[in-house]
């Protein structure tokens, strides 16, 4: 995108920089500056500044199911009308029929409807069956995500005008084994937070069993990216 549109900021942001490229690496329109996403004091010259604000896969960093805090720091980010930032394919095709200025695009992996992939159906799926099973049972411990599909509603509660509800995709079979190591990093994740004793310890050794499943028979457990639009009112 920096590459395409050369006239245009490009801003990311992370709360740690540590596997970030090096800012000699980027194209010499983008930036990456280190924001937590909790903050209440963002810098001047974050204030009213972008056009379009992509957040993405923020889901194990939302506390208390409410997403409400991160959305108060994007509008405040987010200006009435300058090009400064665009990304995502959603707001690119509402851009190219209206007015660019103070678009939020949301992304995030539906984990509460994860699905199994299967490439070749003669090798069995029984322990990934029963490693998503467990992997529902205590996701609570991950804490409650009910937030995602609630996504469109609650920009509507803060003021933004949504654009067609809820986008979701399912991602193209090419992207099925980094989906699958994702949702075994989120496994893992889980099993430490269980702690060491019975529940995680079997979670990790039932991760261990669907590994050997997905390597055997080309499988991989997906879940859909869903996407929310929604502009600030002028």
């Amino acid at each position: 995108m920096a590459k395409r549109l050369p006239e245009i900021t490009i801003d990311g942001f992370a709360i740690d920089l540590t596997n970030t490229p090096l800012p000699q690496w980027l194209p010499p329109n983008v930036t990456i500056r280190k924001v937590d996403n909790y903050t209440t004091d963002l810098p001047k010259d974050e204030q009213s500044t972008y056009d379009v604000v992509r957040v993405a896969n923020l889901a194990t960093s939302i506390e208390d199911n409410n997403p409400g805090p991160v959305i108060k720091n994007i509008l405040t980010m987010l200006s009435e009308c300058q090009t400064s930032l665009y990304v995502g394919v959603p707001v690119l095709t509402l851009m190219a029929n209206e007015e660019p200025g103070g678009y939020i695009q949301w992304d995030e992996v539906d984990t509460a409807h994860r699905s199994i992939v299967q490439s070749n159906p003669s090798v069995p799926i029984s322990e990934m069956n029963s490693l998503l099973n467990h992997v529902h049972n205590h996701e609570h411990s991950l804490g409650p995500r009910g937030w995602i599909d609630s996504l469109p509603d609650i920009l509507a509660r803060y003021g933004l005008q949504v654009h067609a509800g809820q986008h979701r995709f399912r991602l193209p079979f090419a992207y099925a084994k980094i989906d699958n190591d994702t949702c075994f990093k989120d496994f893992e994740e889980l099993s430490y937070r269980l702690g060491d004793h019975d529940d995680g310890r079997e979670l990790r050794r039932q991760m261990t069993a669907a590994k050997e499943e997905c390597e055997k028979g080309g499988h991989a457990i997906t879940a859909d990216l869903v996407v929310a639009v929604g502009r600030k009112e002028q």
